[in-house]
């Protein structure tokens, strides 16, 4: 288990501010100096994607991503093959399948992509072992299955950052209010209590897209698992933890308060989370719990200065106060396997991680950055706030790890139920369990 993970990385980034020239040469490897006369040869060099959308900032990451390539590559041309939202998935996985997929590839499914052999080995790139710990401890390949060794020790992709969690707010309203960020789930509830006595909705949720139900979910369990027991996730596999013990109940009974008193949208399962921000973007929902991509889509819907408020931040807390900010890390990017362009495609994924690129790419996207001793000059006031709550957050293995999918669905299940009305009862949890101790049984016997 990985612990103190955040901490670390700012008192690492409060004393390495790297110079433009220092990260080209040591953090990405821009070391491929074009020769005279060297690199003469056009070519197209493929990149797919899922994310790169018409927003500012991605037409800039796309355009300091070519020019940091042209001083490798001066006559390459980067032919960007963008599918927006989930459609990619099947495309690449088609691609991938027939040996047609681009050069570059963006994805989310590191380990299942290694294991398929569609990946190319980066290990000896500068970059490679130069990622903040536990993202370090992901991209380098470990298995317990013979067939797998090969691909042991080595990396495969690279993180375009890592994304924080938490409850987004209004803090202009919460100001005019004489409202403070809650400290734990207990203020919380009276904060809801005080909004929605002055006629707002103090909590927007948008979970008909299920990733935003399973997100508000596990983010907060990961704090309260946590807070009751450091080794949360272990204790899971050991039995010491119970997937119908207190910390689960303690979870879904919050939900069901939110629910029941009317504190989040009653029509939370009917619109999705682009349905929620406008809810929270037009002022009639005080706060709202999304990820880090929330401050630049809020600003991207907000057109006048007569709609603009000032957003805050504050992490998911248990009844102590206590906090996991985990690391989200969802933008992947690799070489393809199949490729006839190797040492071009990895010199490109190098451009990509360029001081020029790669830290205007985080800033925008509300990330921090996942090559370590990094700290972007963030445009939003908000990301200070997150960045100061990281300093003093711990960091833990993610307890969905820990579980099988099919007790991890029948948790998502009850959660559903219970935001559609259905009362909770403790028992309903006894499945999840009994799911997680089958699997666990079986992992035992191979290992006999």
């Amino acid at each position: 288990m990985f612990r103190g993970g955040l901490k670390w990385l700012v008192k690492r980034a409060l004393v390495m501010i790297l110079s433009v020239g220092m990260l080209a040469a040591t953090a990405c490897g821009d070391a491929r100096e074009v020769e005279e006369g060297s690199n003469i040869e056009a070519f197209t060099i493929r990149v797919g994607a899922w994310f790169i959308d018409d927003r500012e900032f991605m037409k800039q990451f796309q355009a300091n991503t070519e020019q940091a390539y042209k001083k490798l590559y001066p006559h390459a041309t980067i032919q960007w093959e963008i599918t927006l939202g989930n459609a990619y998935f099947g495309k690449l996985e088609t691609q991938l399948a027939s040996n047609s997929a681009p050069d570059v590839i963006f994805h989310q499914q590191v380990v299942s992509m290694i294991e398929a052999g569609y990946l190319s080995d980066l290990s000896s790139e500068p970059w490679a072992f130069r990622f903040i710990p536990q993202i370090q401890q992901f991209l380098t390949y470990n298995s317990d299955k013979d067939e797998f060794k090969i691909y042991d020790g080595k990396v495969y992709a690279a993180s375009m950052g890592v994304g924080i969690r938490g409850y987004w707010y209004n803090k202009t309203l919460f100001e005019q209010l004489g409202l403070k960020a809650p400290k734990n789930m207990q203020e919380l509830l009276e904060i809801c209590a005080r909004l929605k006595k002055d006629g707002y909705l103090p909590l927007a949720a948008g979970h008909k897209d299920r990733w935003s139900l399973v997100m508000h979910f596990e983010t907060l369990l990961q704090s309260v698992g946590y807070g009751a027991d450091l080794s949360y996730g272990v204790g899971l596999t050991e039995g010491r933890n119970r997937l119908d013990g207190d910390e689960v109940a303690s979870t879904m009974q919050f939900f069901e308060t939110l629910y029941e008193r009317e504190y989040l949208n009653r029509n939370a399962l009917s619109i999705d989370w682009m349905q929620s921000l406008e809810l929270f973007t037009s002022q009639q929902a005080a706060m709202i719990m999304q990820g880090p991509w929330l401050p630049g889509t809020v600003e991207s819907k907000i057109s006048s200065d007569a709609e603009r408020f000032e957003l805050g931040f504050f992490p998911i807390s248990d009844e102590n106060g206590y906090y996991d900010l985990e690391f989200v890390s969802d933008q992947y990017v690799s070489v393809n396997a199949a490729s006839k362009l190797q040492e071009e495609s990895k010199a490109l994924i190098g451009a990509m991680l360029s001081d020029d690129a790669y830290l205007p790419f985080a800033r925008e996207n509300g990330l921090l950055p996942a090559i370590e001793g990094l700290r972007p000059s963030f445009g939003n006031p908000v990301m200070e706030e997150v960045f100061r709550y990281a300093e003093q957050a711990e960091t833990n293995q993610r307890w969905t790890s820990f579980i099988s999918t099919e007790s991890h669905n029948l948790l998502l299940e009850e959660a559903q139920n219970i935001l559609m009305g259905v009362p909770f009862e403790r028992e309903n949890l006894v499945p999840a369990q009994k799911k997680l101790e089958e699997k666990l049984a079986v992992l035992k016997q191979l290992k006999q």
